[in-house]
């Protein structure tokens, strides 16, 4: 029996890290990829797990580099058989009047540019194997906005988008293409929030705490699993009930 392996993006920050040693616990082979960081704590993690680990230093806003990386990992791996898109960033809140273009422009890129292009390689080798599937990590601002967060939200929501529309194209070809969408979970992402700022947020949230890592890799392990084999095309919240905030 081939043992099955995954393909996570944005391993070195704290959602992926959490990705990585959530699907390696459950057997899984992991392929991962960085920018920035370090991702030895994560190959450590592998190695006591006794399961093989590959890391590549890949910049999600070079094309080339993507497709190049995604080359080498199916090349060099037996079966992948997910990819999670959870590259991304979130720079300061700003009203969207005062935002430069290279910041504009380094959202899209990284956010939704970067989840496309890497949704193209991963479907172009799930075609030639005739089975995979592929989760993006979205977020609820995606779905509902954020005040002083419209560029990061506009990404967000556009990768709800492309969940939607691939999953159409590619179901008839063995691959199933779903999103997760996280409301604030506690990662350095949201660690400038204050005390007050997370309560109200905890007062907002019907679960009355913030999510953690756990939560989402959770939500992404199921989506992954056979017993999602009848779901594509879908966006899991994982906001703890939250409508919006």
């Amino acid at each position: 029996m081939i043992r099955k392996s995954v393909f996570i993006t944005g391993a070195s920050g704290d959602i992926g890290a959490k990705l990585v040693e959530r699907f390696a616990q459950n057997g899984y082979d992991v392929v991962a990829t960085y920018n920035n960081g370090s991702i030895e704590k994560l190959k450590n993690i592998c190695a006591k797990l006794n399961v093989d680990f590959k890391a590549y230093k890949m910049n999600i806003e070079n094309v080339e580099e993507i497709e190049s990386c995604f080359k080498e990992a199916f090349k060099n791996s037996p079966y992948i058989d997910c990819v999670v898109c959870n590259a991304g960033i979130s720079l300061n809140e700003m009203l969207l009047c005062d935002m430069d273009e290279q910041d504009i422009d380094k959202i899209i890129n990284i956010n939704f540019r970067g989840t496309i292009y890497c949704n193209k390689a991963a479907v172009k080798y799930f075609i030639k194997q005739k089975h995979g599937n592929i989760i993006n990590i979205s977020s609820i601002y995606g779905l509902y906005g954020g005040a002083c967060e419209s560029v990061y939200s506009a990404t967000k929501a556009g990768i709800i988008g492309l969940t939607k529309s691939l999953a159409l194209e590619v179901a008839s070809l063995g691959i199933r293409v779903n999103a997760v969408a996280p409301g604030f979970i506690e990662t350095k992402m949201t660690a400038h929030f204050t005390s007050d700022e997370k309560e109200k947020i905890k007062d907002n949230t019907p679960i009355g705490r913030l999510g953690n890592t756990d939560d989402v890799a959770s939500a992404c392990l199921f989506l992954a699993s056979d017993e999602a084999s009848f779901i594509t095309g879908e966006t899991i919240n994982v906001n703890g009930g939250a409508l919006r905030f």
